[in-house]
């Protein structure tokens, strides 16, 4: 969007004329800018300044915003909740949410880029921030770390000139595991990229079959397929097998979880389960519990996790704290199983302290539910 564009739609967002479209298009916008590590200041006129910094800074050099206007563009911050939380009781995103609050002093930080990877010989690697450069040499195939945080399969510098892999050879396998408060991302040997979400798993053939290029996933992930000709790409999760030629699309597909859901981004994706599939167009979604049936899909809420938040809108609380409990690696007590049922919304940056997330679910909750941090265990349970 052009940077009058963005002004226009911040004015009818502040004067309350802006279509539901409107707002969900300056919310992407604004999401797109959104710094991760931004920490919410207690100061309503500090909070102004450094967040009207950041508008200028995103849409400058064109235009930037009149500083005699700062209140206008904080009034925005504010309500679209920059590396803070927003959350609906019942109701659109694109409705005004609360205004962020100060965390708790008991807290429990966020997960990061963690994972184990397990070779082909059984030998295990420690994949953390602290590990850069050549891990692995396999097959042929080099195993590195890559500045930005990858890990990386490619064709050993000796093996550059190799003969084509014999078809009929046994694969050997690597398989990297992310646990709780983990996340990781890989670029597989064929060039495919794979991010991977907390408690997922991703088995994979350190060379693929030039015919067949099949994975095993448990939990979630989202995948970029690199398109090959002749070698279609499948992924086994759990009871369903997903066919690509190449595409992108997530997988949700956790063993405690009822729904196995593939949302479709872009190209197209065959979904099979017992006797039955289905082809996915972009937008679509298969979920996959009893029976499997194509939905429209909500892709923003779908792929949050990817690119740093937790979205949800009415979804059951149960969900949503199973999400949270895998980032936070914490347990989730309910003192009443009926909140399990209850329907909240909730758009946050993964990156923040998980008191700042419970204390909006908990405004959100219409003063009905409270959260108490107990060590590693969140107590949920109805206010007195």
């Amino acid at each position: 969007m052009t940077p009058n564009t963005i002004a226009e739609l911040i004015k009818k967002y502040r004067d309350n004329t802006a279509t539901d479209a409107e707002k969900e298009a300056l919310m992407e916008w604004y999401r797109s800018k959104a710094h991760q590590d931004a920490e919410f200041p207690e100061d309503e006129e500090v909070a102004g300044a450094s967040m009207l910094q950041r508008l200028e800074t995103s849409i400058a050099p064109k235009r930037a915003i009149d500083r005699r206007n700062w209140f206008m563009a904080a009034s925005v911050i504010l309500l679209l909740g920059i590396g803070t939380v927003i959350v609906l009781r019942k109701s659109p995103l694109s409705q005004t949410p609360a205004v962020a609050q100060r965390q708790a002093p008991h807290d429990i930080g966020p997960g990061s880029n963690v994972a184990v990877l397990t070779l082909a010989d059984g030998s295990k690697v420690s994949l953390t921030d602290s590990v850069k450069g050549n891990i692995a040499d396999q097959s042929g195939i080099r195993v590195s770390r890559t500045a930005d945080g990858q890990i990386v399969y490619t064709v050993a510098p000796q093996s550059q000139t190799a003969a084509a892999p014999d078809s009929n050879a046994a694969l050997a396998f690597n398989k990297i595991e992310i646990p709780p408060a983990g996340q990781y991302q890989v670029v597989l040997p064929d060039g495919t990229k794979v991010w991977l979400n907390s408690a997922s798993w991703l088995k994979f053939p350190v060379r693929f079959s030039p015919t067949e290029r099949k994975v095993e996933l448990s939990g979630e992930a989202y995948f970029e397929v690199q398109r090959q000709a002749g070698a279609p790409f499948r992924i086994v999760s759990l009871r369903q097998e997903i066919e690509v030629l190449g595409t992108q699309f997530n997988v949700h597909a956790y063993p405690d979880e009822a729904h196995i859901k593939t949302t479709l981004v872009d190209g197209s994706v065959r979904v099979s389960a017992d006797a039955n599939s289905v082809l996915l167009k972009p937008e679509q979604q298969s979920d996959l519990d009893d029976r499997l049936r194509v939905t429209h899909a909500d892709v923003a809420a779908a792929i949050a996790w990817k690119n740093g938040y937790f979205r949800y809108t009415d979804e059951r609380l149960e969900i949503i704290m199973k999400s949270v409990a895998r980032w936070y690696n914490v347990k989730v007590n309910y003192e009443d199983e009926t909140l399990k049922d209850e329907g909240l919304g909730v758009l946050s940056t993964r990156f923040a302290n998980i008191s700042s997330l419970l204390s909006y679910l908990e405004k959100g909750s219409d003063g009905e539910i409270r959260f108490t941090i107990n060590g590693s265990t969140i107590h949920v349970s109805r206010k007195k």
